[in-house]
Parts: structure tokens; sequence; C-alpha cells
């Protein structure tokens, strides 16, 4: 291919350089005064590292540069429907009736939403329970057997979760059926932009044994010390799946560096049922 058609190219997303305001803001570990998504507060943003999607933490509600891409397309998303201006989420849990249930139970997003009085969230402790038992006064939920009826959210938000589900598009299937008509499933999970295909990790045996394909890959995790194993990490393939399933998704690439969503893996899926 020649130089002058590679600028048409659109897929594999390669990314691009990384621009020197965002070395800058590494090396000074300071990515600026921003507009946060979750608290709806002007606020300083700090940089741990060189992992801009874990990090870039805001100074009034801790979020992250990943919670506030799940906050922001929330907002706009739900903008368009209602045709009404959502500046954070602390305008989302004023909406009349609308049910959202959270796949996890702590953190900035689950702390502004828990206000909501149509709020529904859960944690996965581990096999030996069934869904909808409380563990430590938390209601525990495993995403491939939900125990909630079918049509009872108008939202179901997931942050990172489905690449830790040995068989994440059992869930999937789980959450089409607990959506409402036209409901929306707004997710991210580690995704591969110059792949087609999963690559699949690590495979759970009928004794809930791990059995590893991949050198075994742990993300850290608010209630087991020594992290999740990661199962999948997607590529196109799931789009298709999705699909398949009966979802229509969008997939958001973003970068708003004044809210402090920065660096080139600010992806976010909106899966709607159709």
């Amino acid at each position: 291919m020649t130089n002058s058609a590679r600028k048409f190219l659109k897929y594999p997303l390669y990314p691009p350089p990384q621009p020197l305001l965002e070395k800058l803001m590494i090396k000074l570990h300071f990515g600026g005064i921003i507009k946060c998504y979750i608290c709806g507060k002007i606020a300083k943003a700090y940089i741990k590292d060189w992992n801009l999607r874990e990090t870039c933490i805001c100074s009034n509600c801790k979020s992250t540069n990943r919670q506030r891409q799940v906050a922001y397309v929330l907002c706009k998303v739900l903008e368009e429907e209602k045709k009404v201006s959502f500046k954070s989420l602390e305008d989302i849990i004023t909406i009349n009736n609308f049910a959202i249930y959270n796949t996890e139970a702590g953190g900035p997003l689950h702390n502004t939403l828990v206000k909501s009085r149509k709020y529904t969230f859960s944690e996965f402790f581990n096999h030996n329970y069934s869904s909808g038992t409380k563990v430590k006064g938390v209601l525990h939920q495993d995403l491939t057997k939900l125990s909630f009826k079918e049509q009872s959210f108008d939202l179901v938000i997931s942050g990172d979760v489905f690449e830790h589900i040995p068989d994440p598009y059992k869930a999937h299937k789980e959450v089409y059926r607990v959506l409402k008509s036209g409901g929306r499933h707004i997710f991210t999970v580690p995704f591969y932009q110059t792949e087609y295909f999963d690559e699949v990790r690590a495979q759970m045996s009928k004794r809930w044994k791990n059995i590893l394909i991949k050198p075994p890959l742990f993300h850290q995790d608010p209630i087991r010390e020594e992290g999740v194993l990661v199962y999948t990490i997607f590529g196109l393939e799931m789009l298709i799946k999705l699909a398949q399933i009966g979802f229509k998704t969008h997939f958001y690439k973003l970068y708003l560096p004044l809210h402090g969503i920065i660096g080139p893996n600010a992806i976010v899926f909106e899966a709607i049922k159709s």
C-alpha cells in the first residue's frame, strides 16, 4: 500500500504518536484542571503513571479517566434521547422511574448513582453463592445467571467486568434479557484496536478450575487482594456476537482533555436492546 493511501486507512486503529502535552502530564503527574462528568465539579486531575486509562484521578470524587468515559457517554446518549441537558451523573439520578443496574458496589460511579431511587448494584463473590444472595450486606450476582426478571432495567453499567467472566457472551445474553426494550448496556472492556478476533486467555472447567491458554493476566480488584484473572481481551468479534444476541452496538473513541479523558484507549461501548 502506498503512503498516499495509508492516510485513508480506518482499521486497524493504530494509535498516533503520544502528544507532547500527555508526555508532560505524565512527567509532572498532573492532568490539569478538569470538569468531571461524575461529580460535576471543577477539579484537579492527578496522574499516577503512564497508564492514562486507569489514572488522571479527579481530586474531588477520585474518579479515573475510564470511569469518566462511561459517565460522559451516558450523559450524552440520554441527552439525545430525553432532550434534556445532563452535565454530570448528578443530573442522571433526577430522572423519574429510570431503573439502573450497576455491576459494581463501589467506586465513584456507584457513590453518585446510589442516590437514585431505582438503583440496583451487586458484586460477584464466588461460585458458592446463588444470584440474589446477600453477602455481608451486598447483593451477589453471577452475570451469567442474573436473578432479575426480564425487562427490569433501563440501563446496565459495567466497567471492565466482562473480561473476567469465563463465558462473557452468556453474560451479555443475560443483560439483554433484563434490559427493557430500547434499554442500553454502557460498558468498557479491554479491547484490541488492531485485532479482529477475541483473545481467549483462559477458560474454566466444569469443576470451577481455571485452564490457562496464555500466561495469566490479573487486574486489580477491590474484593480480592490477589487480583482477578482475565479470561478474554476483546476484538471486533465482540461487535458481531453482540449483534447476534440482538444488540445494536455503538463504539465510542473519546478524547476530551478538559474533562480528564485522554490517552489512546478511551473506548466505551453502548449496546442497545432492539
